[in-house]
């Protein structure tokens, strides 16, 4: 019997149903549309070098079910459907104490009743709120982006929209009560339009022009405000 491993295979292809239903809708589909129509979609676990024949017989590799809402903008942008719309952050900052990193920490703290008014401005949803929070891990530390589902006066409470490998007890949609105090980052892109991202923007000024664009472009930011 082959020992080797498994993997989930979408038939058809996620990334195949998510067109169809989005061309059947006329408009872009909403974050728990994306979510309701991978959890109802077939898969079949296959052996993983029989899998990358099937993507390969494709051409295409097939969207990350657990990160399939940031992976599914990033299809619809190579596609060039509009509106675009924001996928999330879907990177990792390092050096936390770096200086400049401990003063973007403050910055966001500092800056909270700002992000509060824009979320409550938000009434036709049409951006994400994310909040950035440490995770005490057995292997370590690691900061990890959440999508805000509700706000109050002291806190947020926010869930996992991608799954980072470290976090392999958690699944999408799992939900944290943060507080103001472990706040270290919030950021909304409204349009391409940044707001907060502090230790994106501590990160960004660390590089080269070139890699800025890059940054930028991965990011679907036009400008920082």
């Amino acid at each position: 019997m082959s020992e080797e491993k498994l993997v989930p295979v979408f038939i058809p292809a996620l990334v195949a149903i998510l067109v169809n239903v989005e061309d059947k809708k006329g408009s872009p589909l909403t974050y728990e549309q994306v979510i309701t129509l991978r959890d109802k979609a077939s898969v079949m676990m296959m052996e993983k070098s029989h899998a990358d024949a099937l993507a390969e017989s494709r051409g295409y590799d097939d969207i990350d079910p657990e990160n399939c809402w940031y992976d599914w903008q990033m299809c619809r942008r190579e596609m060039g459907r509009k509106p675009d719309l924001d996928p999330g952050a879907k990177i990792s900052m390092t050096n936390s104490n770096d200086a400049s990193m401990q003063q973007a920490f403050a910055d966001a703290r500092q800056s909270l009743p700002h992000f509060r008014r824009l979320i409550h401005s938000n009434t036709d949803k049409e951006f994400f709120p994310l909040i950035k929070t440490k995770f005490v891990l057995a292997s370590g530390n690691m900061f990890v982006w959440l999508r805000v589902v509700e706000s109050s006066d002291t806190g947020f409470t926010g869930e996992l929209f991608e799954v980072p490998a470290e976090l392999r007890d958690h699944e999408i949609g799992d939900t944290f009560d943060v507080e103001d105090a472990a706040i270290i980052d919030w950021m909304i892109n409204h349009d391409g339009a940044m707001h907060g991202g502090y230790t994106i923007r501590a990160h960004r000024a660390t590089l080269g022009a070139a890699e800025q664009a890059k940054l930028d472009t991965h990011l679907g930011v036009s400008q920082y405000m």
